[in-house]
């Protein structure tokens, strides 16, 4: 997944599809690829909502060495992520099982699993489903600390998952937080500041200096101004 806030409004296409390691080729060619069970993302539109859109594997499998949209959109704000899905989740491969999910104005892409996501949420859906929902209403007020508040409980609530790798907004901050119990080099996320636009990503999308892992159970938010914070978050 891949995540980005700009100065100015660039093309999506600039970091998921033209990149030497885009978020199309991270479905193709990234870790464990190939990542072909669904695409979703989101950006800030010219009026300053949100759009999103989300395709299944059915999509992804029409256009088997590409990504099933033109992505002609520019924007200051987006989050791209490709699916793999786990064993758990595997028969559920359709458009509504892609990321981003939104919920109360909370938008989320996660990598990883949740075994036990139903004492986060009882409804229907796979695992970041359940943890978009109950985010919606842990996380309030809806600032970096409440954020923060909200992300010890759910260290706090769930105990069997490999990762909750998370990019997550409100529609003006971009948020990451990095979390894993198991395999360290599969579940990373990078941030690179540049000059126009901070990116975050699940591998570093080019070549350019200033690449930086964050840490296990690190959570970092991205402002308009491109204002990059960080803080440890533990289990409460």
């Amino acid at each position: 997944m891949i995540g980005f806030v700009s100065r100015d409004r660039i093309p999506l296409r600039r970091y998921f599809i033209a990149a030497p390691r885009s978020l199309l080729h991270l479905s193709l060619h990234g870790k464990k690829a190939p990542h072909r069970h669904g695409f979703g993302y989101l950006w800030k539109g010219m009026e300053g909502a949100i759009a999103l859109r989300r395709y299944g594997q059915e999509d992804m499998e029409r256009v088997p060495h590409g990504l099933p949209d033109p992505l002609t959109a520019t924007s200051t704000l987006a989050i791209g992520h490709v699916r793999k899905a786990s064993p758990t989740y595997r028969a559920h491969t359709g458009a509504t099982d892609a990321h981003p999910f939104a919920e109360w104005g909370v938008f989320l892409a996660h990598n990883g699993t949740i075994h036990d996501a139903d004492v986060l949420d009882r409804g229907p859906g796979i695992d970041s489903q359940k943890l978009t929902r109950w985010l919606a209403h842990a996380w309030w007020p809806r600032t970096p600390e409440g954020l923060a508040v909200a992300l010890e409980t759910l260290l706090h609530t769930v105990r069997d998952f490999t990762a909750i790798d998370l990019l997550i907004t409100e529609g003006m901050v971009l948020y990451a937080f990095c979390c894993y119990s198991r395999n360290p080099d599969y579940y990373t996320l990078w941030v690179r500041r540049g000059e126009d636009a901070v990116i975050v990503a699940s591998e570093p999308v080019d070549d350019e200096p200033g690449w930086v892992p964050m840490e296990n159970r690190e959570l970092l938010w991205i402002t308009p101004a491109l204002e990059l914070h960080r803080r440890a978050i533990g289990p409460g």
